[in-house]
């Protein structure tokens, strides 16, 4: 008779919690257009997967699920009356949704039915992802294309060789401004460098997943922080499979698994603060040597300087600079038939509570990113 009274107590607290337990959701609208909704099921979902601490999730991973990159405004609505606007780049860090359906905006609460998202005038402007990195480094090498992967080819050369060089934490901005001054001979000569996105969150986990898969975190499984491999098949997964020989040049250690490719630590050897020169060395080893099919080259002083001094600060421009002498030396050693290309993993903004930068966010400055192929 306990027993069957015990069972009995705990089923009607079950029952009493999970009707208690609130059912809500917040429809998504672009510009007026109904394109998803954000509700208890969708935020579990980045809940369990940000692995936050609170109670609440950055409002950018519900923006970017449904395909939002760059965006303008905000607007909040409570039924079909607008309760609030603002503009999303300064609150974009501290814009969180509450598990109980809440949208903190800074230090203001609003319960809403419905946020419309007016994007930017760059979104529209811009047609190329990190996510097309992949398939057209695959087509290039012509490999079978990657599975799920939801960005595009957007080159059809055929070559020998491929080569992926990734300059850490290059600003687009900042970039174009040194080339107007005239201090980046080897970018200045570069015919088109294309306004690019990243993926959310702008940090180098989430986008080295992205650039070897050509899939967003809701398909390869990486959402950032925390997240240090994919089990989607990656670019070098696939270069494995069909026999063609992959080399990663790395700084101090790996952000991300790289498997598959024969990785090469360059570190700090000289004891002069840097890996960047390090790594130069040991790509231009590679090249004279043994020369693989696809090559990976990671520069790391660039996001450095932007961490420490911030993206406007002479450290940043100086690490940039070098990285255009490393880049000159690199194309100058590569063999021909050779498609290379060059690109950013993510942005770098100011911290306004620092004297440094960061990134990471869903903003205009941590989400564009230079994307630029040349052929030798």
């Amino acid at each position: 008779m306990k027993k069957k009274l015990t069972t009995t107590i705990i089923f009607i607290l079950f029952l009493l919690i999970t009707g208690c337990q609130s059912q809500w959701q917040i429809e998504i609208l672009n510009q007026g257009e109904p394109v998803g909704s954000i509700d208890t099921e969708i935020f579990n979902l980045y809940f369990n997967a940000v692995g936050i601490d609170s109670e609440t999730v950055p409002m950018g991973h519900f923006l970017f699920h449904y395909g939002f990159t760059l965006i303008d405004k905000i607007s909040v609505f409570n039924e079909d009356e607008l309760i609030h606007s603002f503009k999303w780049d300064p609150f974009a860090e501290y814009t969180l949704v509450s598990k109980s359906g809440e949208i903190m905006v800074g230090d203001e609460k609003f319960t809403p039915t419905a946020i419309d998202i007016t994007p930017s005038i760059l979104a529209s402007q811009i047609d190329l992802s990190i996510m097309d990195l992949a398939p057209t480094m695959a087509q290039v090498l012509n490999l079978p294309g990657l599975p799920d992967a939801q960005g595009q080819p957007v080159s059809d050369s055929k070559a020998k060789h491929a080569v992926m060089i990734l300059v850490d934490g290059l600003q687009y901005k900042k970039l174009q401004t040194l080339i107007e001054q005239g201090s980046l001979p080897f970018f200045q000569n570069i015919d088109e460098i294309n306004q690019g996105t990243t993926v959310y969150p702008s940090i180098t986990t989430a986008s080295t997943a992205a650039l070897l898969t050509g899939a967003p975190a809701q398909v390869n499984g990486v959402y950032g922080y925390g997240y240090r491999t994919t089990e989607m098949q990656t670019l070098f997964d696939m270069a494995a499979e069909h026999n063609r020989s992959v080399t990663a040049v790395e700084g101090y250690s790996l952000a991300f698994n790289l498997r598959n490719a024969q990785v090469i630590l360059s570190g700090d050897r000289d004891g002069d603060g840097h890996t960047d020169d390090n790594v130069l060395s040991n790509s231009l080893e590679v090249i004279k040597t043994a020369m693989p099919d696809l090559l990976f080259i990671h520069f790391h002083d660039v996001d450095d300087m932007g961490h420490g001094f911030g993206p406007d600060s002479l450290e940043y421009a100086a690490a940039v600079m070098r990285a255009d002498g490393y880049l000159s030396q690199i194309f100058s050693d590569l063999p021909t038939d050779t498609f290379i290309a060059i690109f950013a993993d993510h942005g770098m903004q100011k911290d306004p509570n620092s004297t440094g930068g960061n990134h990471g966010q869903l903003t205009q400055s941590s989400m564009i990113i230079p994307i630029m192929f040349l052929e030798k």
